[in-house]
């Protein structure tokens, strides 16, 4: 269910956000009790607390707790680094880094910015964090039809 269960480290503290709201902005914090600090309430924020984002929320914990959902975000996270992998070999690019679907593509260049707002003209949206660097953050359920679909709108746009 979360990246540190891909390490074998078990926090002590952790903050959740992005799938857990389904897209609506939901944040939590989870704490062993050893360590919290915190009584219910005293943490507030701008994505917690309020009770439109816990109903989604709420709404969005049955699907994520599926059979077979998070094996099916395994597998779209590797479809797509393998994808980006082939992309980066084609076009002279860097590595891909991260895990799951949350990606990052070295473009040994700075060139981010450009390319980001040329996908956007395709109708593709990409985030470019740094002037060298393309970050990838599809949604949960993405397909690999929608993955290939992406791929061949950033590989026209870089062409």
């Amino acid at each position: 269910m979360f990246a540190c269960g891909h390490t074998g480290i078990a926090p002590d503290i952790m903050t959740l956000g992005k799938g857990i709201g389904g897209g609506a902005p939901l944040t939590a914090m989870l704490a062993r009790e050893a360590v919290c600090c915190f009584e219910h309430g005293d943490q507030g924020g701008t994505f917690n607390g309020n009770p439109l984002m816990t109903a989604a929320g709420l709404a969005v914990w049955p699907e994520l707790s599926k059979p077979g959902f998070l094996g099916a975000i395994v597998a779209a996270g590797r479809y797509l680094t393998q994808a980006l992998n082939k992309l980066s070999a084609k076009h002279g690019f860097g590595q891909v880094r991260g895990r799951g679907l949350l990606l990052a593509l070295d473009l040994r260049s700075p060139v981010a910015g450009d390319i980001a707002a040329a996908a956007l003209d395709n109708g593709l949206i990409l985030n470019a964090p740094r002037p060298d660097t393309l970050r990838f953050v599809p949604a949960l359920n993405v397909s690999h039809e929608e993955i290939d679909q992406m791929l061949e709108i950033l590989d026209s746009v870089i062409r």
